[in-house]
């Protein structure tokens, strides 16, 4: 019932808490409870009842037990009472003395009827139920006893009556007996050799004196006993009288010796006693001695006071001694007085106890004032004890462990830590007692200078100690205020963010875009409220902690735990303001998209109606289209970003909703769509109308750019002035080679019209006739202009020639005239020495004139010019002789060169004639013609050219033999792998485009006569090849894996191959090379060098 006690209690406050509550079951709550708490009482009443039951009955069973016990003991007794051995004659007087036991037990054992009786009645007087079982046994028990004592008492008297005259006998013989051996004893025995036989004797001698008291009473008795006995057997009455007689007389004669011998024992302990106290007054001194002269003078002022308690009774107990000691010593003179044969031996006794009892007295002065001394010094260090105990006390508190619970305890244990601080440092007082009382004492040499120096040195550091802990002590206090100070602004922060926590636990979504933007833009005034409060009190907060957990905080880990829980709850109140932010995003959202549909539709709509018609009516005016088309595009760009703002917003809205709501999103992106779509369509094809346009207007203006610059360019080949000598012509061939040089530098504005002519052909552009005819008119006159220029060219150089051989033949005329007069002299030389003189003048004219072989053998080669009008006057007379091998030859000649710029794939500016290279036959009316086919038939650049492509990882290295690329770094480039050349674009989109959207606008790479193989000497990145180029140029590239990389090997090699094969039948040059230049060099007369 005990143990379910708490169970019932928790059941009856659950039902109190529901009631208070305001349960709708309260009063059912109510008549539960009741009914339980009745139960409760009746069992425990129960309980109760039967408990007093169980108690009663086991006080019952005890005392009926107790009555069973005795009754045993008496059935017992009674059976030996019963016993009847006093018929037997022998031993009787033992059996007499047995009996007295037997009654003397009965009689100690009747308390325990008594007890029983009291025990009861009290039973009965408590229970009156049980008086039916009590009183019986009671009764049962008393008539037991009264049987037993009445046997007992019967069974005496026959033992005593039924033997008396036996009884007088015995006692007879033993007084006899003891009588005649206590005679023998007194005259045999002495008077003892020392004090303890001579005690012995003297015991022995009362114990005598004693028995014979005794004894004289059953002498006395005997008289008794004979006058009972001479009336009952009258016969024997001489017989007793007889032996009565012989006692007394006996007993009286043993009275006088007995008495000397008493006398005689005392003399003799007398001596003994005085020996005796003599020794035992000196050892009793030799025992005070060590006490007196003993060298331990108390280790603290207990043990001093003690000490010296001891010896004030040491010295009170010297001085009540000292009496004896006279005594002794007035009885020793005594027995010297009475001329003892031993006064010597009691002389020599008394003044060697005299000298040790003076010994003895000085002793005991001189430890009294040495423990006067150490008594100052246990008062010091009893004193040093206190402040030791004191300051261990207060250590203790120092170093106790206990806390505060709350904020205001903390409070108030720095207070009360103040008050034991200032207690302490009031202490100081008793610390510099202390100390003086220690140098005072060292001072004046106690003998225990050393032990009180060390001992004060101890207490200033036990002071120091305990400033240090209350030091220690503080800054425990004050982490715990912290802390609490701390819990309690965490506290309040966790209120704070549960109320927050209930704003963004909100479910309202907004009805309309206006509302929820309403919703939206407070929520988020709310959240930035919060954000911007909470982080700086949760950053406060957490500074605080991480401040107290630096530096070493004992709770460092409880701090710990609550930082991480307000971290936690802020992180979760983030969290809800997050998700509400993103529940309110995602209603605004929706919302806006329908919104931004709306107003997407009507924007198209817009932008639809303001397209218009007009195309322009020249270039300039085009262009103004362009510019305000390109502006209608720029403004449609915003457009096309809000319509993929709202294809976007859609896809992600769809992924989140779905049923009508996702049908609705998708209906309305599906009419912006279809509106956008149709409006691109509307700019596209009027963009391409402005830009068809527009590139018209400007390939008319290319052309008439060129012409007018080719005709400029034929005005100055053909005023040029006649030069008259060599300087003459090397100025007009520079100025030829200027002209030269700018039609080099018109090639790539050829190039570029003649494309953009070709582009407008292939896209059927509606003036396409006339866009033909311009290019043929462009091309055919570019033909007449080189033509022009090479004739030009050879003419110059055959003059130069010419002027070169009059120059030189001029100075070789000259030498010759210069040299006559040498030849013509006659003087032959007078003397041996002119001779000489001659002869060496001669030899070295000789050597001269060898010399000279070589620019006359110069001179008398034919000259170009010479050579080709021979050549030519040849070609006359051979035609004249030979004229059907003419006609067949023409016909022969024709056809190739009908067929010759037709074999081409496609027209570059070098068959135009960008770069001299085309030859005289490009200016003839089959040639024309077969332009004007080529540009007719000839299709765009697409896909299919293309032998392989795809994405790779490209490095350019070398631009040349002796010159780094400028980026050497690695990119993504889709590579296009044609004929004769490798396309680079920024990815296939761009590839599929228009064929001039390259890669940072660069020409593909010409593959003819490259090198493409694996570079395996490239080990940092896996399947990379090398391409080589002719011009010293290298590129690698990286593939996604080996198979890759050797089919971009392998078709490289294959158009590399393919390409060299079809350049070596198809190169020409027209203008002159450096083999030219250095013949040029080499036809510069002899005489001219020499003059340089």
């Amino acid at each position: 019932m005990d143990a379910n006690h708490e169970k019932i209690n928790a059941v009856l406050q659950f039902s109190e808490r529901l009631k208070e509550e305001g349960h709708k079951d309260t009063d059912k709550i109510q008549k539960k409870e009741d009914s339980i708490i009745e139960r409760r009482d009746s069992n425990r009443q129960r309980a109760n009842e039967l408990l007093e039951k169980l108690k009663d009955s086991l006080q019952l069973q005890q005392f009926l037990q107790d009555c069973d016990e005795l009754g045993e003991w008496l059935e017992e007794k009674m059976i030996a009472a019963q016993d009847e051995t006093y018929r037997d004659a022998k031993n009787i007087h033992s059996k007499y003395v047995r009996h007295q036991a037997f009654e003397s037990e009965i009689e100690a054992n009747k308390d325990r009827l008594h007890k029983l009786q009291k025990a009861g009645e009290d039973l009965v007087e408590e229970k009156p139920e049980c008086a039916p079982q009590i009183e019986p046994r009671l009764e049962e028990l008393s008539r037991q006893w009264d049987e037993l004592e009445q046997t007992t008492q019967e069974k005496g008297e026959k033992l005593f009556d039924a033997n008396r005259h036996i009884l007088y006998e015995q006692s007879c013989d033993d007084i006899d007996g003891y009588l005649a051996g206590l005679e023998s004893q007194i005259v045999t025995s002495s008077y003892g050799q020392d004090l303890t036989t001579v005690n012995i004797l003297m015991q022995e001698q009362n114990m005598m004196e004693q028995e014979m008291q005794i004894k004289k009473q059953r002498v006395d008795e005997l008289e008794s006993q004979a006058q009972v006995l001479r009336e009952k057997d009258p016969s024997k009455v001489e017989e007793i009288e007889r032996r009565k007689i012989v006692v007394e007389e006996k007993f009286q004669a043993l009275q006088a010796p007995l008495q000397e011998r008493k006398v005689q024992l005392e003399k003799q302990k007398n001596i003994h006693q005085f020996m005796r106290d003599v020794e035992d007054e000196k050892l009793w001194i030799d025992e005070k001695m060590p006490q007196a002269t003993s060298d331990h003078y108390g280790t603290s002022l207990q043990s001093v006071q003690i000490l010296t308690k001891k010896n004030q009774s040491l010295k009170t107990e010297v001085d009540a001694h000292e009496p004896r000691i006279t005594a002794l010593c007035d009885t020793g003179n005594d027995l010297i007085e009475e001329d003892h044969p031993q006064k010597e031996v009691f002389q020599d006794q008394i003044v060697e106890l005299q000298d040790k009892w003076d010994k003895l007295k000085e002793a005991v002065d001189a430890r009294r004032q040495r423990l006067e001394l150490s008594d100052v010094a246990q008062q010091y260090y009893f004193d040093a004890g206190e402040a030791e105990a004191w300051m261990g006390e207060q250590e203790l508190y120092m170093m106790s462990e206990d806390r505060a619970k709350d904020e205001l305890g903390s409070n108030n244990a720095v207070k009360k830590h103040n008050n034991l601080e200032k207690t302490i440092e009031d202490y100081s007082d008793m610390i510099r007692q202390l100390g003086e009382r220690s140098r005072n004492l060292v001072d004046i040499q106690h003998p225990e200078s050393d032990q009180i120096s060390r001992r004060q040195a101890q207490v200033d550091k036990l002071y120091a100690g305990l400033k240090d802990l209350a030091e220690e002590r503080r800054g425990k206090l004050d982490e715990t205020l912290r802390l609490y100070m701390l819990n309690r602004e965490v506290d309040d922060l966790e209120q704070w963010i549960a109320e927050r926590e209930v704003v963004a636990g909100s479910h309202e979504l907004g009805q309309d875009y206006e509302h929820v933007t309403m919703l939206l833009e407070r929520f988020k005034e709310f959240a930035r409220e919060t954000q911007n409060i909470g982080d700086e009190r949760v950053a406060a907060v957490n500074e605080i902690c991480d401040r107290l957990i630096k530096a070493g905080h004992s709770d460092a880990a409880t701090i710990a735990e609550w930082k991480d829980g307000l971290n936690e709850a802020w992180a979760d109140l983030l969290e809800l303001i997050d998700t509400r932010t993103q529940a309110l995003q995602a209603s605004w959202e929706l919302w806006k998209f329908f919104n931004d549909c709306k107003e997407t539709l009507e924007r198209i709509y817009e932008k639809q109606n303001s397209i218009p018609d007009e195309l322009g009516r020249d270039a300039q005016s085009v262009a103004a289209l362009q510019r305000k088309h390109a502006n209608f595009e720029h403004d449609l760009m915003t457009l096309g970003t809000q319509v993929q703002q709202v294809q976007e917003e859609s896809n992600r809205l769809i992924a989140s909703y779905a049923g009508e709501r996702a049908r609705e999103i998708q209906d309305r992106e599906a009419e912006v769509v279809n509106a956008w779509r149709n409006l691109q369509i509307m700019v596209d094809a009027r963009k391409h109308k402005l830009a068809d346009t527009s590139d018209l207007f400007r390939f008319f203006n290319l052309v008439r750019d060129l012409i007018l610059w080719m005709d400029d360019i034929i005005r100055q080949m053909n005023t040029q002035e006649k030069p008259r000598d060599v300087s003459g012509v090397e100025l007009l061939m520079n100025n030829h080679q200027s002209l030269k040089a700018e039609i080099d530098a018109r090639d790539e504005n050829f190039t570029i019209c003649v494309n953009l002519g070709k582009d407008l052909l292939n896209r059927r552009h509606y003036r396409s006739e006339q866009i033909r005819d311009k290019l043929i008119q462009l091309t055919t006159q570019r033909g007449g202009m080189v033509e022009q220029w090479e004739h030009r060219w050879e003419h110059l150089q055959l003059i130069l020639e010419v002027y070169q051989f009059a120059r030189d033949a001029s100075v070789a005329e000259q030498w010759l005239i210069a040299q006559e007069p040498f030849l013509q002299n006659s003087d032959l030389g007078e003397t041996l020495d002119s001779v000489d003189n001659l002869l060496k003048k001669h030899e070295a004219f000789e050597k001269s004139l060898l010399a000279q072989d070589d620019r006359f053998a110069a001179l008398e080669r034919l000259t170009t010019f010479e050579m080709k009008d021979r050549q030519k006057r040849q070609e006359e007379e051979y035609r004249r002789n030979h004229p059907q091998v003419e006609i067949k030859q023409e016909i022969i000649e024709q056809p190739e060169q009908r067929e010759e710029p037709i074999s081409a794939p496609d027209v570059t500016v070098e068959d135009v004639g960008g770069t001299g290279d085309a030859g005289p036959g490009l200016v003839n009316g089959e040639q024309e013609a077969s332009i004007s086919d080529e540009i007719k038939d000839e299709p765009a650049m697409n896909d299919n050219d293309a032998k392989h492509e795809s994405m790779l990882s490209r490095k350019h290295e070398w631009e040349s033999t002796s010159k780094k690329a400028s980026n050497r770094s690695w990119e993504k480039v889709f590579c296009q792998l044609r004929a004769d050349s490798l396309a680079f674009y920024k990815d296939q989109k761009h590839a599929k485009m228009a064929s001039g959207s390259y890669l940072h606008n660069a020409a593909p790479v010409q593959l003819e006569g490259a090198v493409c193989q694996a570079a395996a000497d490239y080990t940092k990145r896996a399947n990379v090849f090398r391409l080589r180029l002719t011009n010293g140029g290298e590129y690698l590239f990286q593939c996604k894996d080996e198979d890759e990389m050797t089919v971009w090997v392998n078709q490289t090699c294959e158009v590399t191959g393919t390409s060299l094969a079809a350049a070596q039948g198809q190169t020409s040059q027209t203008l002159p090379a450096a083999g030219s230049k250095k013949e040029e060099s080499k036809k510069r007369g002899i005489f001219t060098l020499k003059k340089k």
